[in-house]
């Protein structure tokens, strides 16, 4: 039965009251009371009128509900009830910010693909990523405060503005804006506030008088285009990188180069404008208010300026660096930025809307899709949740005290999935730069500051200056030292352990890695003492527990639910005949991970720890919470001494031989840092595809096809494929370039090193174990990416040659860095061995030389072979990269295709299997036809495709004709499997038309043309139920398949072009139009 708040507004039980307005005038209602410059003021303002929580106003007709009630506040935060609604003045940022997560509809796709391509880059493990890059420009900004003197006047919200923006954009993007060294705001800046007051303006009038403000229209363009163009260049420097940058995995380059995993569609060109767009606005915008504000609020309450003061001098004594481990200690900063958002949230309002009729309160009507704000700046001062609302007591978020607050009162980055996905990033870069700063200077308001706000769609205080003197050694709290009992307490609890081999599973369940990282850390520790232990997903216990030893369990949740290495097991916990799990000789323990921000917090931790309770296993100590809001690190730390403690109490010895041998292959040795998913496969065959092309046309028109190979891999036992689906392929350097690495760092190849690590980033590595210096450098790491501006920074700092360090600073230092960086090092794709090479009085180690590298990486290929032909057997179409370096020495092969194109029948290679989600597969019924459109190794999949059909044709099934629309150079030369081709088109299972780029006489020189000419006969298999399927490039060739059939619905109904894209729109989110493409 429904509650009474959840009942259509014309339901009985009682009439609906109507929602409190303010008086307004005839027919313009409110909308003229409302000042464009102090708007959330004014609705604060007004919020005070009307005790009962909300009131309504009236824009011209248009009636819009306010709420600021945590009851009421908690009914809109009811995802099941509202969907959050992009209303006036954030829906006119959808000219520069498109569908980017911050104001894209709910009902697009490019928010849910985009969120969860994103998700990762805002991590706990990414932010400890960012720390160095959020540490460069907080001291950049303390550098200059320095410079300027104790006399300067500092504009506190220009220089937070610049902090913030350099901060995202390098993170973000590795796009260096060098805010610092220029006196003026950077242009785009100036632009971004001409389009949010703009935005703010248009709030406020009326439709009418809008229409003739065209100066205010064109300077909105204008700012709007230069927004754009400075977006492009920062995704054209990226592009320029070698491979496109595919190794980064910052937000930009997971914009570039990931893929949705539930669609697994990567996110179009005009999206990932949007997007960037979207952080550097948003990115910097609101983070920049929160400190000016935060800096406001100690300037004005020196007792809590003081506590400040008294944490830093402790974390940070001297000029102590600071480190990411220091954030957890800084609890009163913490709790100063807390307060301040909740006094002045930056961002503050945000609209829903309900899915259907409803009422909140049990009595106020709501209508379906009718715009709904929570007053964040009321929200956070309502009387029935706030003691003495207006004054400043960072008391409030002490653990004691918010863990009492209403779950709905504080909002200051938004509810549910809608929220600020980079809430964790803005924290974690407030918290370090008012540590930085406080750490430095001394702070004042020579001027008395009178509080006055500027009000575009954020908030920020106006006008404030501070001046700011370097601390005097003596103005530091002096802190004795305590005596390191934590850390005796963590070595004294690990070294209690003696786990005598007894079995330990450590489980991890997560989506961003975090989890794992901690699995991982745990494991690490557990192997050492003794425990034979073993990380794995939780979904490895979906259908049984073990039945003795230790369990540990390392467990987020996603909006609510299991994350994605969970799915299974909850799948199992939810089925209706759920299994009786019984482990009565099982002990274990639980960690929980996640945000107490998020109403679900620790749900599905103690789910699990549910389970295991009613299975009969003993828990070893308490369910940890690990919260992200609130001391993370520190939260695992206490957790993980507690576990260690508890399992150091009971020793057990193992008697056994003396001498124990494990004997590791090198291959071995390589498969314990893959993916579990990776196996060892065997090349049946791989030959060459392509034949000579001397003598068949010009060269100056294009050059031939490289060598491009046909190789059969030998799947082994366990492992299956369905047509269609990738080999995941991790490939091995080049024995040159290997060589020249060894060469350059003076190493013995043969010679044999240890690694040990103490963060898990280094996953990748072989650690804690023997491998010799050839082998690591050939099978673990790349040594073609291109360098970073971190990168020559670090080579920078390791060179005493003053003649190199000069060479190097051409690269960081003064205003034309950035560019010369582009021309000389992103677009030449120069690695950092190139530059090793080239200057040879860079003085590397091998391990600061590992950590310029990043994984190796594994490369996708489609499968060319059917699995209903051939089950145990996968065939790769695979075109070898080389050329002539960009870098202007030498010739560059590509890793993955040159490290193919060797191997001989017999070789192993390190490969999975990964199916596309939605699958790229042949469409089950063979009785509709297929429309196949690729060029060169495009056909790969096809291959598999038709290879299946012809199969079902011999077999007797009836089998509809598909059509192959093929581009390659030249039929003698490159027209990869002809012959099979020509057989199956005999039999009457495929129709193909080529093109031929390298024919002159040929009607079609692209796959394009080819795809024109056939129109009809596209048209007529279309109309049989056929689906479209594209393989191949996903620069020019898809784009162009893609402008062709909207030319061809226009040609056949003379349709315009937005209905003809609309078509092309629509047979994509239903399933018929696939592409599987790459860059």
């Amino acid at each position: 039965m429904r509650s009474a708040s959840e009942l259509p507004a014309n339901a009985s039980p009682a009439a609906a009251e109507p929602i409190p307005q303010p008086k307004g005038l005839p027919w313009l209602g409110n909308l003229l009371q409302l000042p464009k410059d102090r708007l959330a003021q004014t609705l604060l303002e007004t919020s005070r009128q009307f005790p009962q929580g909300l009131y309504q106003l009236d824009f011209a007709g248009r009636r819009v509900p306010f709420v600021y009630s945590a009851d009421l506040v908690a009914e809109l935060c009811d995802e099941t009830r509202f969907r959050k609604l992009i209303g006036p003045p954030l829906s006119f940022l959808r000219a520069g910010a498109g569908d980017g997560l911050f104001t894209a509809h709910q009902d697009e796709p490019n928010w849910g693909k985009a969120h969860r391509i994103l998700l990762p880059a805002f991590s706990q493990r990414a932010m400890k990523g960012y720390f160095d890059v959020m540490l460069d420009v907080a001291n950049a900004l303390a550098d200059k405060w320095a410079r300027q003197g104790p006399d300067a006047d500092i504009p506190v919200a220009d220089d937070m503005t610049r902090l913030t923006l350099d901060t995202i954009s390098l993170a973000g993007f590795g796009y260096r804006f060098d805010s610092f060294n220029t006196p003026e705001l950077h242009p785009f800046l100036v632009a971004m506030v001409g389009v949010l007051s703009e935005a703010m303006g248009k709030l406020t009038r009326l439709p009418l008088k809008d229409r003739f403000m065209r100066e205010h229209h064109r300077r909105f363009e204008q700012d709007v285009a230069a927004m754009h163009q400075l977006v492009d260049e920062v995704i054209r420097a990226r592009r320029q990188a070698k491979d496109g940058g595919i190794g980064a995995s910052d937000l930009l380059g997971l914009m570039l180069n990931a893929r949705d995993p539930l669609s697994d569609e990567p996110l179009d060109d005009t999206n990932i404008r949007f997007q960037v767009i979207t952080f550097l606005i948003a990115g910097h915008e609101t983070t920049s208010g929160l400190l000016t504000f935060a800096l406001y609020m100690l300037l004005r309450h020196p007792a809590v300026l003081a506590q400040a003061y008294a944490e830093v001098d402790r974390v940070l004594p001297g000029d102590t660096e600071p480190q990411y481990a220091h954030l957890a200690q800084l609890d009163v900063i913490e709790r100063v930025l807390k307060e301040t958002l909740r006094l002045w949230p930056t961002a503050p309002s945000f609209g829903v809307a309900p899915y259907e009729d409803t009422r909140i309160g049990g009595r106020y009507a709501i209508r379906k899709d009718q715009r709904v704000v929570t007053v964040l700046l009321a929200l956070h001062r309502d009387p029935a949740v706030w003691d003495r609302p207006e004054a400043f007591d960072i008391d409030r978020f002490l653990p004691e005290n918010e863990a009492k607050l209403h779950p709905h009162a504080y909002k200051p980055f938004g509810n549910g999935e809608r929220a600020c996905i980079g809430r964790q990033f803005a924290l974690t870069e407030a918290k370090l730069a008012l540590a930085v700063i406080l750490q430095r200077f001394a702070l004042s308001d020579p001027y008395d500051y009178g509080f006055h706000i500027k009000e575009t769609l954020t908030l920020k205080p106006d006008g404030f200056r501070l001046r700011a003197r370097l601390r005097h050694a003596r103005e530091r709290l002096s802190v004795a030292t305590p005596a390191r009992t934590e850390a005796v307490t963590q070595d004294d609890a690990e070294g209690a352990l003696a786990g005598g081999g007894e079995p330990m599973h450590v489980l991890y369940g997560g989506s961003l890695g975090t989890c794992q990282d901690i699995a991982e850390q745990l494991a690490a520790t557990a192997s050492r003492a003794g425990f034979d232990a073993k990380v794995a997903p939780l979904d490895t216990i979906a259908d049984a527990l073990p039945q003795q030893g230790t369990l540990v369990v390392v467990a987020a949740t996603y909006n609510g639910r299991a994350p994605d290495s969970a799915r299974t097991l909850e799948a199992r916990l939810d089925a209706a005949d759920a299994l009786t799990r019984q482990a009565t000789g099982l002990r274990y323990a639980v960690l929980g991970c996640g945000n107490s921000q998020w109403p679900a917090f620790q749900a599905f931790p103690k789910r699990v720890e549910a389970m295991l309770a009613a299975a009969g296993a003993q828990a070893i100590v308490p369910r940890g919470e690990a919260d992200g809001n609130a001391g993370f690190d520190a939260a695992v730390d206490a957790w993980t001494r507690s576990l260690w403690s508890a399992l150091g109490t009971r020793q057990t010895h193992a008697d056994g031989p003396s001498v124990h041998v494990d004997y590791v292959a090198p291959d071995a040795l390589r498969a314990a840092t893959l993916p579990p998913a990776a196996r060892a496969m065997t090349v049946l065959a791989n030959e060459e595809l392509v034949s000579d092309a001397t003598g068949l046309w010009d060269f100056t028109r294009e050059a031939p096809r490289g060598p491009t190979r046909h190789l059969t891999v030998q799947l082994p036992d366990d492992v299956t494929y369905a047509t269609g689906d990738h080999l995941a392929v991790y490939p091995r350097n080049a024995d040159d370039r290997v060589d020249a690495a060894i060469a350059r760092l003076a190493l013995e190849p043969d010679a044999l090193v240890t690694l040990t690590a103490r963060h898990a980033h280094v996953r990748h590595l072989p650690l804690n174990q023997p491998v010799s210096v050839r082998q690591l450098l050939r099978d673990f790491v790349e040594l073609q990416d291109t360098a970073t501006v971190r990168d020559i920074a670090a080579l920078h700092a390791a060179t005493r040659c003053p003649f190199t360090r000069g060479q190097l600073a051409v690269w960081l230092e003064g205003d034309d860095a950035a560019e010369r960086f582009d021309q000389d090092i992103q677009a030449p794709h120069v690695s950092v061995l190139d530059l090793l090479i080239r200057l040879p009085a860079i003085e590397l180690t091998l391990e600061a030389f590992l950590a310029r590298l990043g994984p190796m990486r594994p490369r996708f290929y489609s499968i060319a072979s059917s699995a209903r032909v051939s089950p145990g057997v996968a065939a790769l179409t695979v075109g070898t990269v080389s050329g002539p370096a960009w870098s202007g020495v030498g010739t560059y092969r590509g890793t993955a295709s040159n490290y193919l194109m060797t191997l001989r029948a017999g070789a192993e290679i390190a490969a999975a299997v990964r199916t596309p989600n939605p699958p790229f597969a042949p469409d089950a019924d063979a009785s509709k036809p297929m429309v196949l459109i690729g060029a060169g190794t495009g056909i790969a999949p096809f291959r598999g495709f038709l290879e299946e059909r012809a199969a079902q044709h011999a077999a007797g099934e009836a089998v509809a004709t598909s059509l192959l629309c093929f581009g390659c150079r030249h039929p003698e030369h490159d027209f990869l499997y002809r012959d099979t081709l020509r057989a199956w088109e005999d039999a009457g299972v495929v129709r193909v038309f080529p093109a031929y780029s390298c024919v002159a006489e040929h009607p079609h020189r692209f796959v394009q043309h080819a795809l024109w000419d056939a129109r009809e006969a596209v048209w007529a298999a279309f109309d049989a139920g056929a689906t479209l399927y594209v393989c191949g490039d996903g620069r020019a060739m898809a784009p162009a398949v893609r402008d062709t059939l909207i030319r061809m619905h226009q040609a056949r109904y003379g349709s315009d072009l937005a209905t003809a894209s609309g078509w092309l729109t629509a047979q994509m989110q239903s399933g018929r139009y696939r592409q599987d493409v790459f860059n």
